[in-house]
């Protein structure tokens, strides 16, 4: 069975490894990277933090799950560790959660529990969703997106690379954000977002 680190022993790292089990993945997960010096050589959530992420570097034929939410943190980890050619990144999909048929998922993207996506839609590279989003048909969700609880996205909205979508926050259909731009929890979106800015509010204008 072919080991498994999770990269970031933080809040989604711990989630994965608290909840290792129920994702009933077909690997044996041996612990964390990561870089912060007060975590590494510790145990956390169980499991050891084996050293800072760099050391993947230097491993072979792992699989790797990027445990972290920030899109531009998981960005520049992946840019880095890329030059390691014989890691595999299994897209984690709970079994409590619903992917409809006509839908596309990419490696390394985690889908938590009670989360829907509806058909004809295409969730990216290390896309994170946590718990109970709900995705409208035909949506677009770019590489390293995030999305935190109770999302709802309207159809045919599309998410640009690397985008941050707060807790609870809202698309009308038609909708598109653009990359790395930050929608505040609870927003509602009713017109289009450009890159590289903030908004929040009802309905959800620039800061």
């Amino acid at each position: 069975m072919k080991e498994l680190v999770i990269i970031g022993a933080g809040s989604v790292g711990g989630h994965i490894a608290v909840n290792y089990k129920e994702y009933g993945l077909p690997y044996s997960l041996i612990g964390f990277l990561d870089d912060d010096p007060n975590k590494i050589g510790k145990e956390v959530f169980g499991l050891p933090v084996l050293g800072p992420v760099s050391d993947i570097l230097e491993m072979k034929n792992l699989a790797v799950v990027i445990g972290i939410a920030f899109p531009r943190i998981k960005e520049k980890i992946i840019a880095n560790i890329s030059r390691n050619k014989t890691l595999e990144y299994p897209t984690i999909v709970s079994p409590k959660a619903w992917v409809s048929k006509q839908t596309n998922v990419g490696e390394g993207t985690i889908i938590y529990p009670g989360c829907s996506i509806n058909y004809g839609s295409r969730v990216g590279n290390f896309v994170v969703m946590n718990m109970n989003c709900a995705i409208g048909h035909d949506c677009q969700l770019s590489d390293f997106s995030s999305f935190a609880p109770g999302v709802n996205l309207g159809g045919h909205t599309v998410i640009g690379r690397a985008a941050d979508i707060g807790i609870g926050a809202a698309t009308k259909q038609f909708i598109t954000i653009g990359d790395n731009a930050v929608v505040g929890g609870q927003s509602m979106v009713i017109q289009n977002i450009k890159a590289n800015v903030k908004v929040v509010g009802v309905p959800a204008k620039e800061i």
